[in-house]
């Protein structure tokens, strides 16, 4: 392969990895590639530039990936439901076991259930997300 093909295949990796964040597998191989492009000056074999491709690819992602991970850390968002565990709402209708009642959270009403009897206008800890209801536990606090 020729020398611009080697430049060309960096940067095509490069963008692959900046639309995979967080992976940083793509941008050692893009680093592989350029060490390739290098080599390959001089008209040498046609497998020395693969060799250090490989060569370089393996270093890297043995060497850099890890060091990559630990400044760019991808933490786990919770999503918007999942946000909610932990929280107090505000108990619309009773909650009498086995049957659902309603809540209120941050504006928006939701079907919850408890093991135990839950009054009217008190206040719940929301415990868990199952499906489209909150299983809550009354809140030791208001």
């Amino acid at each position: 392969m020729a020398c611009s093909t080697w430049i060309i295949a960096a940067v095509i990796l490069l963008v692959i990895e900046i639309l995979t964040p967080g992976v940083f597998f793509f941008a050692c191989l893009s680093i592989g590639s350029l060490g390739a492009a290098v080599s390959c000056y001089g008209h040498p074999p046609y497998w020395i530039p693969w060799l250090v491709f490989v060569f370089v690819s393996m270093l890297s992602i043995y060497f850099l990936r890890p060091i990559a991970r630990r400044f760019f850390v991808v933490s786990p968002r919770k999503s918007n439901v999942d946000s909610l565990i932990g929280q107090k709402a505000w108990v619309i209708e009773p909650i009498r076991p086995p049957q659902p009642g309603t809540i209120k959270i941050q504006g928006d009403v939701w079907r919850a259930f408890s093991d135990v009897e839950i009054s009217e206008n008190s206040y719940v800890e929301i415990v868990a997300v199952k499906g489209t209801h909150l299983e809550v536990k009354k809140s030791s606090t208001n």
